[in-house]
């Protein structure tokens, strides 16, 4: 069994605007369910737009008010007369061209993005003393998604001194928490120091197991011989020695699976070669038969749940994977069935498919409503750490069509949702985040009396099956470990869980049946702060739940 078959050996830098050489676009999914479009892949990406302004009319006299800047997908700025850098799109100061003005004109958003783009850097590096410059003034002019990227930055100490106390009080603060639920410095600087000494302490304990495997491997081979030279052809020593064998054989399994477990990064399996086949295929998408319902349950509106369901299985130049296609079909199902969402599933899905289904998503999501994108196949890291999802016409060249994270996250920031909770079953999942640490706070569940915060406010998470790590592909009942834990979790629910309370039931099955098969794999949720985030919470509700009152 390949313990990392989610992950691929990556030697070749993946374009950051994927593109391929025809520069066709797939045909996607309409809000009838319906195939169409044929549009440029280039088009389909979140550019900084500044559409025309107002015509205006005072007295006999009519004249054009400011230009509005918005982040949209290039075909859509172009539709409605707006401007944007046709290349050279990354450039920091054609961005900052089109929020500069509005941001010194004290807009929060404006001000906000100003701040993401020196933060980014973009062509050149971070400026973050900057960047926290134009946060703390959108914070003060109410936005609270500047609150959480400038509570990010104090975290990680970018443009000042860490401060993880000062952090979570202003995360908490901008989610609507304050008063005696703010942590004290000695118990903030308790979770830091229990963050650092994980990884370590897992060193220890692997290398603890190895040595231990190691003695009773030498032990028993020495008494195994013994046993062989002086009572071979004795009938009452066999079943000692047959014993002793078998334990043998335990004890050197148990050898080299603390061997993978220490080299796990390192195993990595290869790819299966050249860039393969070049024809892609048109995926056919499972729209779900029902139409979205706004779901209340005690008393409270939870909106609509839309899903966009991702498998990916069947790869043309990566190793096939054994289970995305099985995880996809029984992720929608249950979702559909016992939680009411309307789902579209793309299986064996290619770069088009994937982002026209996502484009196409945005295009009917209210503001009310909450969005679950689930993604299981490769996931890569390039060599600046950028994390890539790895459609089915992925290949190891320099033009190779990949969805960058990051742009994944632009997308995010243009819809319209309360609430997006991103599911990715894939290594290195955690990438999704950028820079963010993980997210441990929050309700579990919906109780009343639960801040008005969590209910009204935008949320956008990342929950992946293995933080930044290699996952396992198999081993789960035919599903992946992840999967086979997810699908139990939601099949038993009858709690309304916050994407806390999900993170919290998955996390020990999900250890302990990778730990079954030589793998230490834990699933990670963090804050996608870059689709704004502004400390709202991800509800899921099944069809029938207990009242609360």
């Amino acid at each position: 069994m390949k313990l990392f078959p989610a992950c691929v050996a990556i030697a070749l830098t993946i374009a950051g605007s994927p593109a391929v050489a025809d520069q066709s676009w797939q045909p996607y999914v309409s809000s009838g369910g319906t195939l169409s479009g044929v549009q440029p892949i280039d088009s389909m990406m979140v550019v900084d737009c500044l559409l025309p302004g107002q015509m205006r009319r005072s007295g006999a006299m009519s004249y054009m008010g400011p230009r509005l800047p918005v982040k949209t997908t290039a075909q859509l700025c172009a539709m409605r007369g707006g401007e944007y850098t046709e290349y050279d799109r990354a450039n920091m100061q054609s961005s900052l061209a089109v929020w500069m003005d509005k941001a010194k004109g004290g807009d929060a958003t404006a001000q906000f993005y100003v701040g993401q783009i020196y933060e980014k850097g973009m062509d050149t590096a971070p400026d973050y003393e900057e960047a926290a410059t134009w946060y703390r003034k959108a914070a003060a002019a109410g936005s609270n998604e500047a609150k959480l990227s400038l509570a990010a930055m104090m975290e990680a100490g970018h443009g000042m001194p860490a401060d993880p106390t000062a952090a979570v009080n202003l995360y908490r603060e901008a989610m609507g928490i304050t008063g005696d639920e703010l942590i004290s410095k000695s118990e903030s600087d308790t979770r830091v120091a229990e963050v650092e000494r994980k990884n370590e302490s897992l060193r220890t304990e692997l290398s603890a197991q190895r040595a231990a495997a190691a003695s009773d491997v030498d032990r028993l081979q020495g008494e195994v011989a013994a046993l062989k030279s002086e009572n071979a052809n004795r009938k009452r020593d066999a079943s000692k020695m047959a014993a002793l064998e078998r334990s043998l054989n335990e004890a050197m399994t148990a050898r080299a699976d603390a061997d993978r477990k220490l080299t796990a990064m390192a195993a990595i399996p290869k790819s299966s070669g050249a860039d393969g086949p070049t024809t892609r295929s048109v995926t056919v998408p499972r729209v779900s038969a029902a139409t979205a319902e706004s779901v209340a349950a005690d008393g409270i509106k939870f909106g609509k749940y839309h899903a966009l369901i991702i498998g990916v299985q069947n790869y043309i130049s990566y190793d096939p994977l054994k289970t995305p296609i099985s995880d996809a079909k029984a992720i929608a199902d249950v979702l559909e069935q016992r939680y009411g969402f309307q789902t579209t599933t793309l299986l064996d899905a290619d770069f088009s498919s994937i982002v026209g289904g996502i484009v196409q998503l945005s295009t009917k999501i209210g503001p009310d409503d909450n969005v679950l994108i689930y993604f299981a196949g490769h996931g890569v890291l390039n060599a600046a750490q950028r994390g890539f999802w790895l459609p089915l016409d992925a290949r190891q060249s320099e033009r190779s069509p990949a969805l960058p994270t990051e742009t994944l996250a632009e997308f995010l920031a243009m819809f319209k949702a309360r609430s997006i909770l991103v599911i990715a079953d894939s290594c290195f999942g955690s990438a999704l985040s950028g820079s963010v640490s993980s997210y441990t706070g929050g309700p579990t569940e919906y109780e009343k009396g639960i801040p008005s915060g969590y209910l009204s406010r935008k949320a956008r998470y990342v929950l992946s099956s293995g933080g930044m790590s290699p996952v396992l592909d198999q081993a789960g009942d035919g599903h992946s470990v992840f999967a086979s834990a997810l699908l139990k979790v939601l099949r038993d629910n009858d709690r309304i869980l916050t994407q806390t309370g999900l993170e919290q039931a998955l996390v020990e099955p999900v250890r302990a049946n990778a730990q079954q098969i030589g793998l230490v794999q834990t699933p990670d949720l963090k804050k996608v702060r870059e689709a704004g985030d502004a400390g709202g919470a991800f509800f899921l509700v099944p069809k029938t739940v207990p009242d609360k009152g």
